[in-house]
């Protein structure tokens, strides 16, 4: 930009300048007519001076004789370019002109400033600049004091100044048309270089009503100039395209929580039917059939134990709706014994429904440190995964390890393909058996945003028709 701006200066200097020697004719041809008004002025004053001294000396006393003296003397020595006036009436005239003094053109001071010579200053002394028969005339005209009983005499010189005139003209008719075309050239310049300049902000100004239509991704096209500053127009563009960027980024994130909250809500509606299941196979139970006392207690202390998980888990559910916020989740240090009991307790009806035991392995001194309701969540997700998985009859394991805990079943295994699609939310490998189990595809993807927030992964290890292996390994413990 600084270079454009340059440009354009040195293309303005250069009018200016023009403009000034323009100026600088008009100057000069007031200073030639000037020096030569002094040079005639000096010469006229030299003439009359010289001209009343010759008469003088004559001593004519008659003044019929005097017009004739007077011409004999002005014919012999002044007659060049010059008219000799006595009692305001030409005298003598050795030029090719009539003389009208008052239809001249006075000279001011803006000429006669220029005069080299001051050696005649008289009131008498005047000069007018003339056109007759197409030429520009000089004329000098100077009165001599009263001689016999007439007037006096008055002198008249001319200079042909029609050339200075002329000259200048020409100059002058130079000089502006080379200004009118540095003048054009300069606004084509100045045009290129402003459209030059603003095409970044014409540019700005598109990609930001594309952007205004909902087109986020959109840029203004700029490049990067290696080794070269880019100019503060173009910056800021590349500004816009960074503040563009953000944004877009920022309503990316918005979206994608958006779809995670959409996710985790339909998680909770999935976590939930577990517990709400129990609970209500329980109060069925305690309805229709008759209990011994012991039998009612341990039903309703169940129905009372799930349904204050089913309160915590609803506020821990309802806390994964804002996963970037990974200080929410509460961290103790839980016995994975107990657990893996509790997550027993919690899927052994189920369990039953298809006779299959669930098989513990674990260390009594083997603890984790996170949030109990959710691995609990976790643990209980995995183990219902393998139970729509498992033939009846079967055995899944449980087990736990300094590096994680795992779910193995004896199902028929997932295929290699499909092991990077299971953790997607509602992706679901066998439909037909997933929806007729009552699964919406969200199991897998709660656990995978729990062993996150938890500092591990979902690892699986899967032999199609042998039965799979899932849980969480810790990358942090």
């Amino acid at each position: 930009m600084r270079t454009k701006i340059s440009v354009v200066s040195a293309l303005l200097l250069l009018v200016l300048s023009q403009i000034f020697s323009i100026w600088n004719l008009y100057e000069t041809q007031m200073r030639m007519i000037g020096v030569v008004l002094g040079d005639e002025q000096t010469s006229l004053s030299s003439d009359i001076s010289s001209f009343s001294k010759q008469i003088s000396k004559l001593g004519i006393t008659d003044d019929r004789w005097i017009p004739a003296a007077a011409r004999s003397i002005f014919q012999g020595s002044y007659s060049n370019n010059a008219v000799l006036y006595y009692d305001g009436e030409v005298l003598a005239n050795s030029t090719s002109y009539e003389f009208d003094l008052e239809a001249g053109t006075p000279l001011g001071e803006k000429y006669q400033k220029y005069m080299l010579s001051d050696a005649y200053s008289s009131n008498d002394s005047v000069a007018y600049l003339a056109g007759i028969n197409g030429s520009i005339l000089l004329i000098t005209y100077i009165e001599e004091s009263s001689y016999g009983s007439g007037n006096g005499f008055a002198l008249l010189h001319y200079r042909d100044v029609t050339v200075i005139f002329r000259e200048s003209r020409l100059l002058f008719l130079r000089g502006i048309i080379i200004s009118l075309a540095l003048a054009l050239i300069l606004g084509l310049a100045l045009t290129l270089i402003i459209r030059r300049l603003f095409a970044p902000l014409y540019q700005l100004k598109d990609t930001a009503n594309v952007i205004a239509d909902g087109q986020y991704e959109e840029r203004v096209p700029l490049k990067r100039r290696v080794g070269k500053k880019e100019d503060e127009v173009t910056e800021i563009a590349w500004a816009f395209n960074r503040m563009a960027e953000n944004v877009d980024e920022h309503i990316r994130t918005l979206d994608e929580m958006n779809e995670k909250q959409r996710m985790l809500l339909g998680a909770l509606s999935h976590e939930l039917k577990t517990p709400m299941t129990s609970i209500q196979g329980y109060a069925e139970l305690l309805q229709r059939v008759s209990l011994s006392p012991e039998r009612q207690a341990s039903a309703l202390n169940y129905i009372e134990q799930e349904s204050r998980r089913l309160s915590r888990l609803s506020v821990k559910m309802l806390q994964l709706l804002e996963l970037s916020d990974e200080s929410d989740i509460e961290s103790k240090d839980i016995s994975v014994e107990t657990l893996f009991s509790k997550a027993k307790d919690i899927v052994q009806k189920r369990l039953e429904e298809k006779k299959i035991s669930l098989q513990l392995i674990v260390d009594s001194d083997l603890t984790v440190t996170g949030d109990e309701d959710l691995l609990l969540s976790l643990l209980t997700n995995l183990i219902d995964n393998a139970r729509k998985a498992s033939p009846q009859g079967s055995t899944i394991t449980l087990s736990a390890y300094s590096e994680g805990l795992y779910v193995q079943d004896e199902g028929c295994g997932i295929a290699p393909e499909e092991q990077k699609k299971i953790l997607e939310p509602f992706y679901m490998v066998d439909k037909a058996r997933t929806r007729q189990e009552g699964g919406a595809g969200l199991g897998l993807a709660l656990c995978a945003q729990i062993a996150r927030l938890h500092g591990g992964r979902i690892e699986i290890e899967s032999i199609p028709g042998k039965g799979s292996r899932i849980g969480v390994k810790w990358n942090v413990f």
